[in-house]
């Protein structure tokens, strides 16, 4: 089972809203809070291809290791002109297109990415070798290849930069390099209770029973049903998770 938030994310949800379980569950409300809780965190994963897990462990549903992600196919942007430090070969040539000194920079489609347990790139003549397991290649910054976070304000967006000299003029750089990494941020790490918070919320949401019931008659006077606390966790939660439901990538 993987969760991005625990059943006690749920309960204290539907509680910050005055909702008792009473209201919410059916006789077997653990299993229907574990369902929800699922469901939105693999929607989630899917929506924005991000992972979020605690190596600390003490977690009945939050995961305690990173996602394995392969076969993932990248391109490295071109250029049929030549860039700094490449000497021009002919009109059908291409040139990997550099922004960060000497590297030319890949976006990766998941977020949170750790390092790269495979990366095979694609010969002049056709053949593939893994940078990861060659001698001659070596990772780092300087090196031939490195992956780095763009920072703690990108939601997990990750480069993987690659030295243009290793890679060379070609002809196509489409799908260029197969990689295959870890990826997912840590708890023990930098804190991600937005997103369990957010998971939390739409679980809960998942979990009310669309009707009219009136659950409370605020100071106001006004009447709120469940319908429309339904809709509060609903916005919450969307509110919440909306800089993680697009792929760091794009698309």
């Amino acid at each position: 089972m993987t969760g991005f938030c625990e059943e006690n994310d749920v309960r204290k949800a539907l509680q910050d809203k005055d909702l008792s379980e009473t209201d919410v569950y059916g006789p077997t409300g653990t299993e229907f809070v574990t369902a929800a809780i699922e469901k939105v965190s693999d929607w989630l994963q899917r929506q924005g291809n991000r992972y979020w897990y605690d190596s600390g462990g003490g977690t009945d549903l939050v995961p305690d290791s990173p996602a394995t992600v392969s076969d993932v196919r990248l391109d490295i942007p071109s250029s049929p002109h030549s860039q700094r430090d490449q000497l021009f070969h002919d009109s059908d040539t291409r040139y990997p297109v550099t922004k960060a000194g000497p590297y030319a920079r890949v976006t990766l489609p998941h977020g949170y990415v750790q390092s790269l347990t495979g990366l095979e790139v694609r010969g002049r003549g056709g053949g593939v070798e893994d940078w990861v397991a060659a001698n001659d290649k070596t990772e780092g910054r300087g090196e031939d290849y490195y992956v780095a976070r763009k920072g703690q304000d990108s939601y997990g967006r990750t480069h993987l930069y690659v030295r243009a000299r290793s890679i060379g003029p070609r002809y196509d750089f489409n799908g260029i390099l197969t990689a295959e990494f870890d990826y997912g941020l840590d708890a023990t790490d930098e804190s991600w209770q937005d997103v369990r918070r957010g998971v939390a919320q739409l679980a809960a949401a998942e979990l009310v029973i669309e009707d009219d019931v009136v659950t409370s008659i605020p100071d106001n006077g006004q009447l709120v049903g469940v319908d429309t606390q339904r809709q509060q966790l609903v916005d919450d939660g969307r509110d919440a998770l909306e800089p993680y439901l697009t792929p760091p990538g794009g698309g």
